[in-house]
């Protein structure tokens, strides 16, 4: 059995949270791009096929926005790495450097950030990129506290 501290527990538990609010922006975000329509997350696994087949045709539809479309696929990637990672930890039995995934994790959020403050039209933009900062400064905190 593996002994867990309450600081250690809540370090994880956000490091969780964090990559569970990367798999819900990429999903909704994706729903917009598709459909024009916002959506709350299901909650379930980010599809991250689907994201980037949704991102590419909005794209294709937008000429002139090759930048922001590098970015925001960079994004999903960096969501998608960070999901595997998390898989990886748990399957692990959350034994590994979470210090650095946290690093990992608000890197990923702030690049998405950074995408949805230059989205064009994306409806819930003033209030999503300043919460995935404050996130991801969070993950900074719970890092350099340990």
């Amino acid at each position: 059995m593996i002994s867990i501290g309450s600081d250690e527990l809540r370090r994880i538990q956000y490091f969780i949270f964090a990559v569970q609010r990367l798999n819900g922006m990429a999903d909704v975000i994706a729903t917009w791009m598709a459909h024009g329509t916002m959506t709350a997350w299901d909650g379930t696994p980010a599809r991250f096929a689907d994201c980037e087949a949704a991102a590419i045709g909005y794209f294709d539809a937008r000429p002139g926005q090759e930048g922001l479309r590098r970015d925001h696929l960079a994004a999903l990637q960096a969501a998608q790495q960070i999901d595997q990672a998390l898989a990886a930890f748990l399957a692990g039995g959350a034994q590994g450097d979470l210090d650095a995934l946290l690093e990992q994790a608000s890197a990923a959020l702030n690049q998405f950030a950074c995408v949805i403050d230059r989205l064009p039209d994306y409806p819930c933009a003033e209030m999503d990129a300043p919460a995935f900062r404050t996130e991801a400064r969070h993950c900074l905190s719970l890092r350099q506290a340990a």
